[in-house]
């Protein structure tokens, strides 16, 4: 290939630019045509542009406001039966707290009397002093109430199993409370057994 004619001064790290004269005067193609035919093919990293408008459409939303000049729709909320009567209710609680309280009264004096007789009647003296002492622990529990209902139940069945002579019951319920309540009936649950133990023995001599 020669050189193409024209400016001669160029620089010494220009590309050469070749003529295609050579190539037409040879029957090759001519330059036009390699230009038209190049220029005819689509390119493959042709980039498209991302349409701005009319692809996808975004739901829109429509809020309504409540006409002007008309007030707030009023809400009525349901009210209990029971919100009516707090003073009712209140007076009820403390009525029944009364109560439980002087049924515990009530259900002590007569333990304590059953047992104060049957200490007198079959203990010895030179220990009565002794196990009164202890009683009175189990008495000021029962009054402080750190005898949960169990244990006052029990010692109610055990009083009338002295009264009406049944020591084989009373006997077992104190051993179900020795065992179940060990360290609230520890200062006063022997004394109960002695108590058991001497009344069986002088009654069933006579």
């Amino acid at each position: 290939m020669a050189f193409r004619p024209g400016n001669h001064d160029r620089a010494w790290n220009d590309p050469p630019i070749f003529s295609y004269q050579q190539g037409a005067l040879s029957g090759d193609t001519k330059p036009e045509e390699n230009v038209t035919s190049s220029s005819r093919k689509t390119p493959l990293n042709k980039r498209i542009a991302f349409p701005l408008s009319g692809g996808i459409s975004k739901p829109t939303m429509t809020v309504t406001s409540p006409p002007i000049g008309l007030p707030p729709p009023c809400i009525t909320l349901p009210i209990s039966a029971s919100a009516n009567l707090p003073e009712v209710s209140n007076v009820q609680s403390s009525k029944s707290t009364l109560e439980t309280r002087e049924q515990l009264d009530l259900s002590l004096q007569k333990i304590s009397n059953i047992l104060h007789d049957c200490l007198k009647s079959y203990i010895e003296a030179e220990k009565q002093e002794d196990f009164n002492k202890r009683l009175q622990h189990l008495y000021t529990s029962w009054k402080d109430g750190k005898l949960n209902a169990d244990i006052r139940q029990r010692l109610t069945i055990i009083s009338e199993s002295l009264e009406l002579k049944d020591f084989v019951k009373a006997e077992n319920v104190r051993v179900a409370l020795a065992v179940d309540y060990t360290a609230d009936c520890a200062s006063w649950i022997m004394v109960i057994k002695n108590i058991i133990t001497k009344m069986e023995t002088k009654l069933s001599g006579l």
